[in-house]
This record gives C-alpha cells, structure tokens and sequence, in this order.
C-alpha cells in the first residue's frame, strides 16, 4: 500500500513538473531589429558592418538612408523601412510621419512615398507611433495599403500597450510580429546586459523573440561582442522575414505579450 501511495505520488509530481517546466525547443530563433538609421553615414556603416543576419530598418527621406540601405542590401542584411507614426507626446518634426488628421488618400500617398524612399524593402516597423497605433480607422488603412502590396510584413514596437496593429494586420493577413524587448531603452551598459539576458530567456522560453536597438556605438559594440552567446544557447539569428515566415508556418500570428520598456508616449 505504501509502494501504490508513492508511485501515485511520483506520477502527479511528474506531471506537475510536465505541465510547469517549458517545453525544450527543437530550434531556437532570434531577429535583431536597429532601428532609426538613415540619419548618420558612421553609425550607419556600424550597423551594416556588424556580423549575422541583423535586420537594419531605415527611417524615410532622411540623408544617407537610400545609400546605406544599398549597401545594407549588398552586405546581405535584410532591410525593413522605419515607419514614422505620430505620436502622443513627441511632436518634433520627422519627414514622412503618418498623422491622424491625414485624409485616407494622404495617408496612403504619403506611405507609398515612404516605402518608395528605401531601396529593397522587405518589412516595415513602426518609428513611435503611440498615438496612431491606439487607432483603429487609421491600422484598418495602413494593413490594407500593405495588403495591397502583397509583399511586406508589419513589427509592431509596441509603443503603447494600447496598441491595435496586430489585430488589423492579422484581420489582413498582413505577415506580423510584435517587437518582444528594447536591448537599449537606455544607453547605460548595465540595461542593454540585462535586456540582452532578458532577449534570451524570453527566446529559451517561447523558441524565439524579436529584439530593437538603435544605432548607439556602445549597443553596436555589445551586440558584436555578444552574438556567439546566441549561438552558445543553441539560438539561431535570422532575418525578420525568415522569423516572421517560420511562425505563421507553425501557427503562431502575433507574439503580443511582448516585454520589456513599452517606449510609452513614443
């Protein structure tokens, strides 16, 4: 009797342990979005210059954008336009923001000339955008403009929480994603470590994530120095579109528990 009680015991706390423990992912994958490129020709070639299949996103109409994502297109990394949405707080000028007071043919007009800005496009992220992503009428225009298009996927940066693009983009069948984490919601080197361990328990956790950076020379020069940790956890680097491409395959439509600073008011 005492031998039937523990193994009844060791089955349960079996299958306790089954039910909590993450299920062991037989591939592991990671894409790294920098962002906010187009503006400085060295921060930009930092970018470019960096090893792996790193996703370089170029904001629209700025300098050196069209060169560099020429260059980003011959060096084999993927290239994404950094869309400008407005935003509830930051109302400095940025050439090519979609604005909420747009008519639905401005608003279109303006997105075709953005994309068209940025040589080999294959995606597009949000650049802030926490007040037009909360808008349900203006996500229905931009998923169906990308829709129309027929080649591009949408990353949501979740720049609020409020935001309603994956819902839109997913009623289109636009290819989507959610950003997971910020590597550098600021530039101390301690944040970007810890975002960084963060990026990878989040990967071991789900089998994959999307992280954002930006073109700073200290968050350029840990993610050099800190891909091999990738590889180290059995984590695969790939582009945005392949990660993007391998989910919808599996089922998965939007990652949108995403972690890490919000970018709240961006």
């Amino acid at each position: 009797m005492w031998l039937q009680r523990q193994c009844r015991r060791s089955v349960t706390l079996g299958l306790l342990i089954a039910f909590f423990v993450p299920a062991a992912y037989a591939e592991k994958l990671a894409s790294i979005i920098i962002d906010d490129l187009g503006n400085n020709l060295e921060f930009g070639n930092m970018a470019i210059a960096l090893p792996g299949p790193v996703t370089l996103a170029f904001l629209p109409h700025t300098v050196f954008a069209a060169d560099l994502a020429d260059r980003a297109h011959g060096a084999g990394k993927e290239v994404m336009l950094h869309l400008p949405l407005q935003s509830v707080r930051h109302h400095s000028y940025t050439p090519g923001t979609l604005k909420l007071h747009m008519t639905h043919q401005e608003f279109v007009s303006q997105l075709k000339a953005d994309i068209n800005s940025i040589p080999h496009v294959r995606g597009l992220n949000n650049h802030m955008g926490s007040l037009l992503t909360q808008h349900p009428g203006h996500m229905n225009w931009l998923m169906s403009a990308l829709a129309e298009a027929g080649d591009l996927y949408f990353i949501d940066s979740r720049t609020t929480k409020k935001s309603v693009a994956s819902r839109f983009a997913q009623m289109h069948r636009v290819p989507h994603l959610d950003r997971d984490i910020f590597l550098d919601p600021d530039e101390r080197p301690e944040t970007i470590r810890r975002e960084f361990s963060r990026f990878i328990a989040r990967i071991n956790r789900n089998g994959f994530a999307i992280a954002i950076a930006h073109p700073y020379p200290q968050t350029i020069q840990f993610i050099e120095q800190h891909l091999d940790t990738l590889e180290g956890q059995g984590i695969k680097l790939v582009p945005v579109s392949e990660l993007i491409a391998r989910k919808h395959k599996r089922g998965v439509i939007s990652n949108v528990a995403s972690t890490g600073a919000a970018g709240t008011g961006l």
